[in-house]
Formats: C-alpha cells, sequence, structure tokens
C-alpha cells in the first residue's frame, strides 16, 4: 500500500506541488488544469463526470472536488480513487493549519474533524479513530492500531485520526461520538460498529475483517 507521504512525493516530483519556504504548495500548472475542469464541469462539458466513482457521483458534491479529483487522475494516472479523493479532500479543505499529530497511530493519516466527516462519506470503508490529549486509554488504543495498521496495514479500508477536542460538536453531532478513544468502523459513509474505550488488537482485527468482508453497495 502506497503511504501518503509517497504519493506526497509523488506529486512533487510530477509537479502538482511544490515547495516554498513555506512549506508544499499547489503548482500553478496544476491550478490551471483545475480551473480547466472547473469550467468544463459547470458548462456541462465534461464527459469524465460518466467515470467518477459512484460516491462522487451526487448532486451534493462540491466541483470543485470534482475538478481536483479529475485533474489530478489526469496529470496522475498511478494515484488510485482512493488516493485521488483523499489528496483532493486535504487540497480543498477549509481548515487552517495541520492536525495535530502526537496521538495518531501508525498507519493512520491525522485529518480534521470535517475532512474526517467528508472521507467518510466518499470512501467506501473507514476506521476513524478519535483521540485527546493526557488519556491513558488513548495511549492503549494507539498502541493497538498501530500494530494493526503499522507495517502490513490492512487492505481496503481507509485509517483516519482525527483529535476530538477540536471538533467535539462535529463529531458529536455525526456520529455521536461523546468521549475519547472512540474507534469508528465506517461502510458507505454510515458507522458499521464502534468501540468506546480501549480494545485488544485481536477485537479490532476482527472488527477490521468483518468490514472488509462487508459489501459496498457503491
Amino acid at each position: 500500500m502506497t503511504t501518503t507521504s509517497e504519493t506526497v512525493d509523488d506529486l512533487i516530483t510530477s509537479g502538482t506541488f511544490e515547495t516554498t519556504p513555506d512549506g508544499l504548495t499547489l503548482s500553478d500548472e496544476f491550478r490551471a488544469t483545475v480551473s480547466e475542469r472547473r469550467a468544463r464541469i459547470a458548462d456541462g462539458r465534461d464527459d469524465a463526470l460518466d467515470e467518477l466513482p459512484a460516491a462522487l457521483r451526487t448532486a451534493d458534491v462540491d466541483p470543485e472536488l470534482l475538478a481536483t479529483y479529475e485533474a489530478l487522475r489526469e496529470r496522475e494516472p498511478g494515484l488510485s480513487s482512493t488516493q485521488a479523493i483523499v489528496t483532493s479532500v486535504l487540497i480543498d479543505s477549509s481548515a487552517p493549519g495541520s492536525p495535530p499529530v502526537s496521538g495518531v497511530p501508525e498507519g493512520f493519516l491525522p485529518v480534521h474533524g470535517g475532512d474526517a466527516v467528508r472521507l467518510v462519506r466518499l470512501c467506501d470503508r473507514c476506521v476513524v479513530y478519535v483521540w485527546r490529549d493526557d488519556c491513558p486509554p488513548c495511549d492503549a488504543v494507539r498502541s493497538t492500531l498501530s500494530d494493526v495498521f503499522g507495517e502490513d496495514p490492512p487492505g481496503k479500508v481507509l485509517a483516519l485520526a482525527v483529535y476530538g477536542p477540536d471538533c467535539a460538536a462535529r463529531l458529536q453531532e455525526a456520529y455521536d461520538v461523546v468521549a475519547g478513544p472512540t474507534t469508528l468502523f465506517t461502510l458507505d459513509g454510515r458507522v458499521d460498529s464502534r468501540f468506546v474505550g480501549v480494545a485488544d488488537e485481536e477485537t479490532v482485527g476482527r472488527e477490521i475483517r468483518t468490514l472488509q468482508e462487508r459489501s459496498s453497495s457503491r
């Protein structure tokens, strides 16, 4: 499985991103490609819309996200649809700054709460780990999830980590999460099962295998 850092490295090499003294930014060339795609979508001239993953072929998907996704797939044919969706959501994110990472398990992508909600809606299968600081149970869950997702992560599952205190109201509204640690297992945008508190590696592994075996309706 390609890691997030490897994907970013590839995007820098291809010229989608460029490095500046302030960090990574989108290249002018890629921005122009997104603008062209956005115009085609607005004018109804984009035949590629028929080839979108089912989750993106809905009326409430942001045209900017669609344009970014299509531009990525055009420039980076080696990206999987999931990698392109994840990258597009992060590019299109309105959340300022980077999410906290100190409590993120190995193999998990740290995201802001709003981005997690969007990715769960767009991706077939996700594991969402909600954590907080100064929390021994969170440390135990982080260790367990790192063992499961670290060296040989399960296939077909997107692993996301969210710092709960930054988006407590959003998480409660979207998924009825009221405490950390909470681990959500989602299918087709809905919570399929959850653990509140500590779960051992065998239990987590069994839940992931069940999620992998469940059929997606998309």
